[in-house]
């Protein structure tokens, strides 16, 4: 029989799981996809006659939105049913993409994305948790890695379709390119999964048969019964503050300096997407060797060997530095995710599975609004000071670039230096799924 502690895994047709994975990845695509605006950014910039920083905005409404909702969406999953507010967030998704590109002026594409921002916590919120209702428990791990590695091909292909779109429609196709998508999504999930279907059922009767907990006092008594908890989750608010320099500047980097198009700067960022392709996909036989601890350390490592390297970045950077630096920081992030998302499902109760998913996208957010506000105030900064020093725009340019880095690879590595001081934080292995 099914226990609150033991979600079902119900058996279906190996063609129904496949097409359940690939509704739910498909779906949740939406989310790393939006890595195709940061390619638009100079193209939205000039469509709308607006200086560097305002671009800030564009990500910000977004990010905000869906960061400061997920976590309760992802509650909502857990009460009424993970597949109802996954669904319901594809329909307002449609919406939201077909308004973000007919915008007429800046204020209208800022107001779409912030249902644009609803509609991803909506998806986002529930994706995880419906993933590992189609494998066996003990198999939460791969289950989490086969949903890393979805997003992880969606983020290969954002730079792809990023750059092909605006050349094919401007900036707007960056946003059309996703109304069909969520509307096949839709369609396969229309066809019966029992797994899937079960979900609902599992949250209706986990709210009879037990007072459901709030999600500030669960999250609050873990934090105070797990000493790595909240070590762990500062931990990915760092990885993606530091990690969004790279799509948040690195466009501006390849057009400013190296004089690159679009189609060129989107194939360059596949380089950071397929390595975190396969840091998902390894993470799985990386956990049955050193555990979950030591595996989000070597995670974090590659890491920041990446952003070491991408300080080495000038006007004359050879294409090599610039796959392996790039590379080697996304095999870290793609781990990272992974072997977080899996940590945070083994510290929370399963009837919490919402929540545990959503905390991978409410740090992911933190992180974001932090670098946005932060990594273009220093290139802003720096590039200020090497104009009134006399140089040249580009020269100018490159100089706050390489300042952004410099801060980018220092508060990396010294948080993770000093996170080693923590007692049994990266060494002692985690329990087990």
């Amino acid at each position: 029989m099914s226990t609150l502690t033991d979600p079902p895994t119900i058996k279906a047709s190996t063609f129904l799981n496949l097409l359940a994975l690939i509704a739910i990845g498909l779906g949740a695509s939406v989310g790393p996809l939006d890595f195709a605006v940061n390619i638009a950014f100079p193209a939205i910039s000039a469509a709308f006659q607006i200086q560097t920083q305002t671009i800030r905005w564009v990500a910000l409404f977004y990010v905000l939105t869906y960061g400061s909702l997920v976590l309760w969406f992802g509650a909502l999953g857990d009460r009424i049913g993970h597949l109802r507010v996954f669904r319901f967030g594809l329909v307002l998704g449609a919406l939201a993409f077909t308004l973000c590109a007919v915008s007429p002026f800046y204020g209208w594409l800022l107001a779409a994305r912030v249902l644009q921002g609803i509609s991803a916590a909506l998806i986002l919120s529930c994706g995880p948790a419906l993933v590992t209702f189609l494998f066996a428990e003990n198999e939460r791990t791969r289950a989490l890695s086969v949903y890393g590695s979805m997003a992880a091909l969606a983020t290969v292909a954002a730079p792809i379709i990023g750059g092909f779109s605006i050349e094919w429609m401007g900036w707007t196709g960056v946003y059309w390119i996703r109304v069909p998508i969520v509307l096949v999504a839709l369609a396969c999930l229309a066809i019966h999964h029992p797994g899937l279907q079960r979900t609902s059922a599992v949250a209706q009767g986990s709210a009879k048969a037990k007072a459901t907990q709030s999600t500030t006092r669960l999250l609050l008594g873990t934090l105070r019964s797990n000493s790595n908890f909240g070590w762990v989750n500062v931990s990915c608010v760092i990885i993606q503050l530091c990690s969004f320099s790279i799509p948040l500047i690195l466009p501006y980097y390849l057009i400013r300096v190296l004089h690159w198009g679009s189609v060129q700067s989107g194939a360059l960022l596949v380089a950071w997407a397929l390595g975190g392709l396969a840091g998902a996909a390894v993470t799985p036989a990386l956990v049955r060797r050193f555990g979950l601890n030591q595996s989000g350390f070597i995670a974090a490592c590659f890491c920041c060997l990446g952003f070491v390297a991408i300080c080495l970045w000038s006007a004359s950077v050879s294409i090599l530095l610039m796959v392996v630096s790039i590379a080697l920081q996304g095999v870290g992030i793609g781990l990272f995710q992974v072997v977080y998302s899996d940590w945070m499902m083994a510290d929370l109760p399963p009837q919490s599975r919402g929540v545990a998913g959503s905390l991978a996208v409410l740090t992911r957010m933190l992180g974001i609004v932090t670098g946005a506000v932060c990594w273009l105030w220093l290139v802003d900064r720096g590039e200020a000071s090497a104009l009134a020093a006399g140089q040249t725009p580009e020269a100018a340019f490159l100089a706050g670039y390489q300042q952004l880095h410099y801060v980018v690879a220092s508060v990396s590595v010294g948080f993770f230096t000093l996170s080693c001081f923590k007692r049994g934080l990266w060494i002692r292995a985690a329990p087990s799924p």
